[in-house]
């Protein structure tokens, strides 16, 4: 909610946009941010059969890594198998990071690669 409160004291946004992003319910906000990410989380295992073996195998770890996806990966495709993409460049992007979540850093085990957990 704190984004769209300074959004809507961005004085290069029309009158009109800043009003409506002022009154904006911040329950009604939350419930289609849960959608959102809930609707992602099912398009990427549906067109990704790695990334929903990797959720069988640690649903913890995996959950963990879509988190991060989820919140530095815009949200651009329509349908499972661009996600499955975004994902894929994501944790190939990420492959090398130490202690990020995509590579299962900080589970208090020794974890794989991003990349070896999509592979199993």
């Amino acid at each position: 909610m704190a984004a769209l409160r300074a959004a809507a004291e961005d004085p290069a946004l029309p009158p009109v946009l800043r009003r409506a992003l002022l009154g904006a319910d911040e329950d009604g906000v939350k419930m289609s941010a849960l959608l959102v990410a809930r609707l992602r989380f099912e398009r990427l295992l549906r067109g990704s059969p790695e990334a929903e073996a990797w959720f069988d195998r640690d649903p913890a770890e995996f959950s963990a890594a879509f988190r991060r996806y989820h919140a530095e990966v815009p949200p651009t495709a329509f349908f499972p198998p661009g996600e499955a993409r975004l994902f894929r460049c994501w944790i190939e992007a990420n492959a090398g990071s130490s202690g990020g979540a995509a590579d299962g850093a900080g589970s208090g085990s020794p974890a794989p690669s991003a990349g070896d957990a999509l592979r199993g």
